[in-house]
């Protein structure tokens, strides 16, 4: 055979098959397994690895070459170390170089994981890539230095050595897996599983088949050169050869010891393993076994003894035998093994004899034949006489030695022998006749003298027999090939008989009956649980094939049928039989037992004719066939029910006082008897005449007897007398049921009311009974319960259980039933003091808690009640006798049968709680009498659900917490207890908290389980936590750590289930401590500091590392919320452990690559990132240590990158994104997505990678845009939503890209090419989302008309479990469904029921969600586009039209409004942004327009009662919209140019509000905002801010003015003026601002009048129309302005500066009156002219600090001499005024005006402009005294002047103020000239 290079270790791989029960299909283990190469080793499984020879040693050389594998400079690994201890590997266990290569490799990979495990035992291997280089490029440790101790040589070649072992075993383990995979689906005849239950995928199926074909089980395999069998057997003898001969390889005394001792072992589990594949596989034989393999086998069991006394070891040192201290010596090592090893070799000596074909062959071949063409050494055993005679003598030579193991292989063969000689002597008639004429010469022969010397023993007589011609010669034939094959089969050197020796040695001196009882009860099961326990049922097949042929041979005793009942049951328990699934009811021996006529007649039906006066056979068998059902129908009965329903007979002993018979005989052996007077069976005390005599009715189909029939045999009867001796024992012709008298029976025992007191011999054990009764009613009614759930089985639930609790009940006295009757003696054995002798007692308690288990599924209305009154639970009087009986060491002292039906029981109840919870909530109706049944379970009290469940939660956390002091004996049983009740305590918490968080306690539908789960969170979330049951949490992983290790295959599954259970456990009570609110926990404190023991949890077994990835990801997400710096995970465990965890890691579960576990790695490193976890962040994106990055950037300028950091993969991988799934896709684009947000720094090292850019643009490039019809979206829902989340993940990333470009100083080029490659984006993320309105209110609708009282919000999903995208998103279908699938609307027909909506409403919402967070992604990136892009022409059309898109959605919405909401607002503000952008750059662009007009909509669809929106939860959102119409409006206020036409006359622009039509649908949709949104809005949020003033902010009014104001700045808009008057007016616009004004002062804050300011702007802006002007003039404004206290304050004042306080008055002042005051003025004319100047001279004040506030002053004091911006504007309008003002007055008459009334104002516009002048000419003095005010004018004087300086100034507000000077210089020095 070649060498082969393997991808990964024999180990993971078998781990990983494994796993496929579980999980789903892992690619990476399918490629490895279909691989040519991996294949040719599996089918080689029997053969070790090949030699060294010269071309495997060239082949390494070029594999390690320097042009394959540089030496790695920075010590990731050492080439010469490899290649050195590849040498000495292949020396040392001679295998050729290439495999010790790759075993070396697989060292060094796991290097990291074995240095945290402290063990020299190797755990996952990952693969090594298929690369020319061994090396390749997979991810490797980067810290396997060889610096430290462990790296030793030693150390090093220790590993090296147990991995090589490890390879060997598991390799065959992985064969045995496959190959049993293949015999399970294509089946052997025995209907193991059809394919429908199958756990493996075709593929591991197919691998089988072909591993099988290439062997040719009957022929000689091609690839091995001979039968595999034969291959098989000659590698068993070469283990054994090897472990004679010792291990070798350490020559060093002081490791020598615990290496033999694991090399021993690895020998002795590859016997094992290699004995198991044969077994197995010569089980799929439909054939007998081959001559020469028979052989080979017997040969081998014979050199060995059938492994009895199994001491290979004979050149050992003496000290590795015996005992010494603290270490294990060999012989313990064997002792281990030894029972699986006799068991293995009974058992495949059985399935090589293969006892039903050899006895077949048997009987078909002809007595008459004379020769057999095949007899060679391929041809079956049969036909081969020498073989037959081999096997004869080795099995002799067993049974005179007594080998027990031997004993079912010698009575299988003494059966053959048997058979095959009756064959012989009874096949012809004609020989039978010769034989009689002859037999007195025969004898007289024998005593005749010459008949001495001749061999007169059975064994002569047997070869002397020849067979005659059938013509009737007398002469000697030719001797027939059976005749040949007897004499040789039993040509054997013992005295008497072979085959009566086998039979009597086996049954009577090896008691094989017990011996298939223990392989039975204490091999098949618990050693063949592989494939969910199909290995077992196999093993049990072959020995009840066995028992089977011994029926002919072996009478009705106790043994037979003790050894029956074990291979029926293989010892299982109830509770191993409640988890057995249904489908697996043809592979069950019970269901063969039952289908053989032969089993039937000499079995059962003996024991049915022996009942009751032998009870207990029969309880047995009806206990071990109760099992098995059938859908006769459609009713899922057990299939023995015709048997306990009815029977034709009565077996039982007459009382000594009872004489009223008659005898009759009918022959020399047997009496018939005749009853003269009824005989009474049991007492009728409390049995009605009515029900007494009342005929047979009908349950159904269920058949019933009377019970008179059960209580006395009638006068008449006749029987037959079995026994004559006294008290005669008589077979009685009597009609009853069975099972009916089995509840009389119980209960007269209970009550010890048994008339018949010997109506059994066993009368004196009479109380055990008692519990095979109730077991055998539990198993009835689980049966009938898993029966009618099954496919095909009834519809209804209680029918069937029903009508068997109904016909065990029949005959009970009135007012009882059976159920009544276990309930008494239940609590008749709790109020026994308990004894230790009274074992009894306790498996009768054990027995009631299973039939109350069962009785849960079908009266839970009568389990809840009685347990709530029940001495178990003591809720009456506070006195549990569960916790007294838990509490004595006696109960669980060997099987705790009663503790585990205890915590059984307590989950059923949780299960119970929960399905039956929405049905609870049902108020109860009237009852009428054609009322329909009651729902099941309906009936139960809340109040009583609680108060049990409590009780129970109290008792199981305290059997939790002290279960290591209990001193279970049995470790899977403690096992057991712990796994179970971590998982129930989690599911309880889940039930009471994964759902309906918004629902007070006692309103939850899991408000009877809410006791208990609060009760649990007090225990295990306080902040000063049991520190016992902390420890205990901590202690369980540790353990399951430290078993895991040791690799016991026969409790992995148990220590697996524990440790994974509790894991889920903590991870539940850490996020449930996070989800209430509650501070750090002392169990967080706890798992903080245990964070190196997950670390090697993880590390220990694959089985865990979901569990434990997951648990750290809670602690990385908790310590986050922390306030302060978080806890580190980091600063838990030392750097050299950090670093190899970190090692470990980044293999990603390598090679299995599990999807739900990478998932869960790339979560974690993503919470990692993002939560302030520095160092072990800073690990994860560089591969190296915190210190090591510190110690560099102290001397590097630029961070280094390394090869092999998690950020590497992740860019490398997503880099061909097209071939991973979907949700890893998503996973790891999240944590590159938080990783470059959280650390700006790595999108240096995005850009430097050569692909992953591109591959992402190339993407998301590819995206089609799907149809918007619900049929397409629907059809594709199930991908969609992991498209468009990969879509946002991607545009999240180009964007904080885009903006890193950005900020580097990046050209357009990156952006413009991008911009292409986003149009699926562009279109998926704003267009209106996916959410079917439709499918959730009707299902809302339907769901709460079938189920009363429970809304289809309860079952929304929290926080508690990790949540995702998919059909469990939004709504917890798990719950759902287990609350919910009683009722048959749930799956509905077709599966079209409720499950199916609520899968498709989370399909729905995820769509949704994805769009959502597409949405958020396309914002930013917009965002920073029109950054890059803002004046590039074509992308201001893109904005504008993701603008109009975001409005056009807004407006069309059709989400619910809490998703609404926050859509919306973010919409909105997207497109504000964009508009805002659009603006800045006046972009001349016909699409920015538009937006006016889908703005407008928006703002209609929300609502344009601005009173009612501002007063809601869409406030923000409104604003927004104002905001954004603002925008869109003053677009339209700018004049807009267009480039040249080739003619040169200016372009028409194709916007259409620039064409005529198009105008007047502007104007009209601008007269329609100053309507609905100016005029209507003031008032009603004037109304709102008196009424609500904390619901209105100042800026609502700017928004409001602004509007006005760039509504009327719209060209064209002053030809509408009559309509906007009369809107204006309408609304009373002026009155309300005026009123506003007069109410600023009181709602001022901090005496800051803001309100006052904006009522006087909103003033001002109306009065820029003339028209509106005059209609102020005309209302009489300033009149209503004058009587406010805000103007009056202002008028008293002696002048208020732009720096006195509050600033705002000035502000009003200056930016307000006087342009108010200019605006009228301009606006009417003269005939205001006498009132503005009226008006001015009341703020005489005023007009007097406007005169002197240009006064020059040396030196600056207070707020004198210093100049303001505004001050200037001040004096310009006062300028112009008081211009305009001089101008009426002196024109007088010819203006219209009274000069007289023109008041002068008192304004000095001389003083004004020669102090201005004097400003000016003090420049250097100007600039220090310019002061600014306001935000604006901070920002002015940082920036540079706009000239560049060239009027000598030097920043841009002194530029504003010098020209503003320069301004009011003209306009102050114009009256002059």
């Amino acid at each position: 055979m070649a060498p082969v290079r393997e991808s990964t270790s024999w180990k993971t791989t078998y781990l990983g098959l494994q796993q496929l029960e579980q999980t789903s299909v892992s690619e990476p283990l399918e490629k490895h397994l279909t691989d040519t190469q991996t294949l040719e080793l599996l089918k080689h499984s029997f053969s070790p690895y090949p030699p060294p020879t010269a071309q495997t040693r060239s082949t390494f050389e070029t594999k390690t070459s320097a042009i394959n594998v540089l030496p790695s400079a920075q010590g990731r690994y050492d080439i010469n170390q490899i290649q050195e201890d590849s040498l000495w590997l292949s020396a040392e266990a001679r295998i050729d170089e290439v495999t010790a290569l790759r075993i070396v490799i697989l060292e060094w990979q796991t290097r990291p994981a074995a240095h945290l495990q402290e063990s020299t035992l190797v755990t996952d291997i990952p693969a090594v890539p298929s690369t020319n280089s061994v090396l390749g490029s997979q991810p490797m440790p980067t810290g396997s230095g060889s610096t430290d101790s462990s790296q030793s040589a030693d150390a090093r070649r220790g590993r090296l050595f147990e991995i090589y072992l490890a390879e060997s075993r598991f390799r065959l383990a992985a064969c045995k897996y496959l190959v049993f995979t293949a015999i399970c689906e294509t089946g052997d005849g025995n209907a193991l599983a059809n394919r429908a239950s199958s756990s493996a995928p075709d593929w591991a199926e197919a691998v089988g088949r072909e591993i099988l074909a290439s062997w040719d089980l009957l022929g000689v395999s091609k690839l091995l050169g001979q039968n595999v069998f034969i291959s098989a057997i000659d590698a068993i003898r070469a283990c054994i050869k090897r472990l004679e001969s010792g291990c070798g390889w350490f020559r060093d005394q002081d490791v020598q010891e615990p290496l033999q001792a694991a090399w021993c072992e690895g020998q002795i589990l590859e016997i094992l393993a290699i004995m198991e594949i044969v077994l197995l596989s010569s089980g799929a034989l439909t054939q007998l076994s081959r001559s020469d393999v028979v052989l080979a086998w017997f040969r081998l069991m014979s050199d060995y003894r059938f492994f009895e006394t199994f001491e290979p070891v004979s050149e050992l040192p003496k000290e590795l035998i015996t005992p010494t201290k603290n270490k294990q010596p060999l012989r313990e090592l064997y002792d281990i093994h030894e029972w699986q090893l006799q068991s293995l070799a009974s058992l495949v000596s059985l399935a090589i004899l293969k006892i039903p074909f050899a006895l077949h062959m048997i009987e078909s071949l002809s007595a008459a034949t004379t020769s057999v063409e095949e007899t060679a050494a391929g041809a079956a055993y049969l036909l081969n006489p020498d073989t037959c005679n081999e096997v004869t003598e080795v099995l002799v030579n067993a049974a005179s030695e007594c080998l027990r193991v031997a004993s079912p292989a010698a009575l299988s063969w003494s059966i053959i022998l048997r058979t095959l000689r009756e064959q012989v002597f009874g096949s012809q008639d004609v020989r039978e006749i010769r034989q009689s004429i002859t037999a007195s010469e025969k004898l007289e022969t024998a005593d005749s003298p010459e008949s001495e010397g001749v061999d007169q023993t059975p064994r002569g007589n047997l070869l002397s027999l020849r067979r005659h011609s059938s013509t009737g010669s007398d002469t000697p034939q030719q001797q027939t090939f059976l005749e040949l094959l007897l004499d040789k089969s039993l040509l054997v050197g013992i005295d008497g008989d072979p085959v009566a020796f086998l039979a009597r040695a086996a049954v009577d001196g090896s008691r094989v009956l017990n011996v298939i009882a223990s392989l039975s009860v204490s091999f098949c099961t618990p050693f063949g649980s592989d494939h969910q326990g199909k290995s077992g049922l196999k093993m049990r097949h072959i020995l009840l094939d066995l028992i089977k042929a011994s029926l002919e041979l072996v009478d009705y005793q106790p043994d037979l049928l003790g050894a029956t009942l074990a291979v029926l049951t293989g010892s299982e328990s109830y509770w191993e039989q409640l988890e057995r699934r249904p489908e697996y009811r043809e592979a069950e021996p019970a269901a063969i037992f039952l289908d053989n006529r032969i089993f039937m007649d000499k079995l059962f039906r003996e024991a049915l004719c022996r009942f009751p006066h032998e009870i207990s056979p029969f309880l047995g068998l009806c206990r071990a066939l109760a099992i098995c059902y059938t859908n006769q129908g459609g009713r899922g009965m057990p299939a023995i029910w015709p048997h306990l329903a009815k029977s034709d007979s009565l077996t039982c002993t007459l009382p000594t006082s009872f004489t009223a018979y008659q005898l009759t005989q009918d022959d020399e052996e047997s009496s018939s008897i005749q009853l003269g007077a009824d005989l009474k069976i049991f007492n009728d005390h409390g049995v009605s005449q009515a029900r007494l005599y009342k005929r047979p009715k009908l349950s159904g189909d269920l058949i019933t007897m009377p019970s008179t029939n059960l209580r006395r045999i009638p006068r008449g009867a006749e029987g037959k007398v079995l026994s004559e001796t006294k008290p005669l024992v008589v077979l009685w012709i009597h009609e009853f049921s069975p099972l009916a008298y089995l509840g009389l029976l119980l209960n007269s025992m209970a009550t010890n009311d048994l008339v018949m007191g010997n109506i059994s011999p066993d009368t004196q054990i009479v109380p055990g009974l008692v519990p095979e009764i109730i077991d055998l009613l539990s198993v009835i009614l689980l049966t009938a319960v898993k029966g009618t759930s099954a496919p095909g089985g009834s519809s209804t639930a209680r029918e069937t259980p029903q009508g068997i609790l109904d016909t065990a009940s029949e005959g009970l006295d009135d007012g009882q039933d059976i159920v009544s009757v276990i309930f008494d003696i239940f609590e008749q054995e709790l109020s026994r003091p308990f004894k230790t002798t009274e074992e009894m007692s306790l498996s009768t308690l054990a027995c009631c808690v299973q039939f109350i288990h069962v009785l849960l599924q079908v009266m839970p209305d009568r389990v809840w009640p009685f347990l709530g009154r029940s001495m178990l639970l003591g809720i009456k009087d506070n006195n549990s006798q569960l916790s007294v009986l838990l509490a004595s060491t006696e109960i669980v002292n060997g099987k705790p049968d009663f503790l585990v039906g205890c915590i059984r029981l307590f989950d059923s109840l949780v299960d119970d709680a929960i399905t039956h919870a929405v049905i609870r909530k049902i108020p109860p109706k009237a009852v009428t009498r054609f009322a329909a049944p009651q729902p099941l379970g309906a009936g139960v009290s809340q109040v009583v659900l609680k108060k049990v469940l409590l009780s129970f939660q109290r008792v199981m956390l305290e059997v939790y917490r002290s279960i290591s002091t209990l001193g279970i004996v049995q470790i899977n049983y403690r096992l057991e207890v712990t796994a179970r009740l971590s998982k129930t305590f989690d599911r309880i918490l889940a039930y009471c908290f994964g759902i309906e968080d918004q629902s007070a306690a006692n309103q939850k539908l899991s408000a009877s389980l809410m006791p208990a789960a609060e009760y649990m969170v007090d225990v295990f979330l306080s902040a000063s936590g049991s520190e016992a049951t902390l420890a205990y949490l901590t202690n369980i992983i540790s353990q399951g750590v430290a078993e895991t290790l040791n690799w016991k295959p026969e409790a992995a599954k148990y220590w697996t289930r524990q440790t994974v259970s509790t894991l889920r456990l903590a991870s539940t009570l850490l996020n449930l401590n996070t989800t209430l609110g509650y501070p750090r926990s002392s169990l967080e404190e706890r798992m903080l500091r245990s964070v190196s023991l997950l670390i090697r949890t993880y590390t220990s077994s694959p089985m865990f590392r979901q569990a434990v990835i997951e648990l750290l990801d809670v602690l990385v997400i908790n310590a986050d919320l922390t306030e302060g710096q978080p806890a580190s995970l980091l600063g838990h465990i030392d750097e050299d452990a950090a670093n190899h965890f970190l090692e470990v890691l980044v293999m990603l579960d390598e090679p299995l690559r599990a999807s739900s576990l990478l998932v869960s790695i790339w979560k974690l490193l993503s919470d990692v990132v993002s939560k302030r976890q520095q160092s072990l962040a800073i690990f994860i994106l560089t591969g190296e240590a915190p210190r090591e990055v510190i110690r560099r950037e102290k001397s590097e300028s630029h961070r280094h990158y390394q090869a092999d950091s998690m950020l590497k993969i992740a860019l490398d991988r997503l880099s061909n994104i097209e071939r991973l799934q979907p949700q890893l896709a998503s996973a790891m684009l999240e944590f590159v997505a938080l990783t470059a947000d959280s650390w700006p720094w790595i999108l240096a090292i995005v850009e430097q990678h050569p692909h992953f850019l591109n591959a992402l643009t190339d993407y998301i490039g590819q995206g089609e845009t799907v149809s918007n019809t619900t049929q397409n979206r629907s059809k594709q829902a199930g991908f969609e939503y992991h498209k468009i989340q990969i879509a946002s993940y991607i545009t999240e990333i180009l964007a904080m890209y885009t903006h890193h470009a950005r900020q580097a100083g990046g050209t357009m080029t990156w952006a413009k090419d991008l911009l292409p490659n986003l149009t699926y984006v562009k279109t998926t993320a704003i267009v209106p989302t996916d959410f079917n309105a439709s499918l959730h209110s009707n299902l809302r609708q339907n769901f709460e008309a079938k189920f009363e009282n429970c809304k289809l919000t309860a079952f929304k999903r929290t926080g508690l479990k990790p949540q995702s995208l998919g059909e469990s998103f939004y709504y917890d279908l798990e719950i759902a469904g287990k609350m919910l699938e009683s009722d048959t609307s749930w799956n509905g027909k077709d599966r079209g029921g409720f499950a199916a909506e609520l899968a498709r409403a989370n399909i729905n919402l995820s769509v949704v969600e994805a769009q959502i967070s597409l949405f958020h992604s396309w914002k930013f990136m917009v965002v920073e586009l029109s950054k890059l892009l803002r004046n590039d022409a074509e992308y201001q059309k893109t904005m504008a039209e993701v603008a109009m898109d975001c409005l056009r959605t807004n407006a069309k919405n059709t989400l619910p409004q809490i998703i609404f909401e926050r859509l919306a607002q973010s919409r909105s503000d997207l497109a504000f942004a964009l508009l805002q952008s659009l603006i800045e750059v006046q972009s001349s662009q016909p699409e920015v327009k538009s937006i006016l007009f889908t703005a407008w909509d928006a703002m209609r669809a929300h609502g344009t009662d601005l009173a009612t929106v501002l007063n809601g939860d869409g406030a923000s959102y409104c604003r927004t919209l104002l905001k954004t119409l603002c925008l869109s409006t003053e677009a339209h206020t700018s004049s807009r140019t267009f480039p040249d036409s080739a003619d040169g006359r200016k372009k028409q622009s194709d916007d259409p509000s620039t064409k005529p039509s198009a105008a007047n649908v502007t104007l009209k949709a601008v007269l329609e905002i100053l309507k609905v949104v100016v005029a209507q809005g003031f008032r009603s949020i004037t109304t709102l801010l008196h009424d609500c003033p904390h619901r209105v902010l100042p800026s609502d009014f700017a928004l409001l003015a602004a509007i006005l104001r760039n509504s009327l700045r719209i060209p064209g808009v002053e030809r509408h003026t009559t309509a906007i008057l009369s809107t204006l007016a309408d609304a009373q616009t002026s009155r309300y601002a005026s009123t506003l004004l007069s109410w600023s002062d009181q709602l001022a804050t901090n005496r800051d009048p803001i309100y006052g300011e904006l009522s006087i702007n909103f003033l001002l802006e109306m009065s820029s129309m003339p028209a509106l002007a005059e209609s102020l003039a005309v209302e009489g404004v300033l009149n209503h302005m004058s009587n406010t206290n805000l103007i009056k304050f202002l008028r008293t004042s002696k002048g208020m500066g732009p720096f006195d306080q509050p600033i705002r008055m000035y502000n009003i002042w200056v930016r307000g009156i006087l342009p108010l005051l200019l605006n009228l003025l301009h606006a009417v004319g003269a005939s205001m002219a006498a009132e503005i100047a009226t008006y001015l001279n009341q703020f005489r004040g005023q007009i007097a600090r406007a005169n002197t506030a240009f006064t020059f002053y040396s030196t600056a004091t207070g707020t004198e001499g210093y100049v303001a911006l505004s001050m200037v504007s001040e004096a310009q309008t006062l300028a112009v005024i008081t211009g305009i003002l001089d101008t009426y007055r002196d024109a007088g008459p010819s203006a219209g005006v009274v000069s007289a009334e023109v008041m002068e104002t008192g304004w000095d516009r001389v003083r004004i402009r020669e102090d201005v002048e004097s400003w000016l000419q003090r420049r250097t003095v100007l600039r220090e005294r310019i002061v600014p005010v306001g935000e604006r004018e901070e920002g002015w004087i940082r920036m540079k002047p706009v000239g560049d300086g060239k009027n000598g100034v030097v920043n841009r507000l002194e530029e504003k103020v010098v020209e503003e000077m320069g301004l009011l210089l003209m306009l102050v020095g114009g009256r002059e000239d």
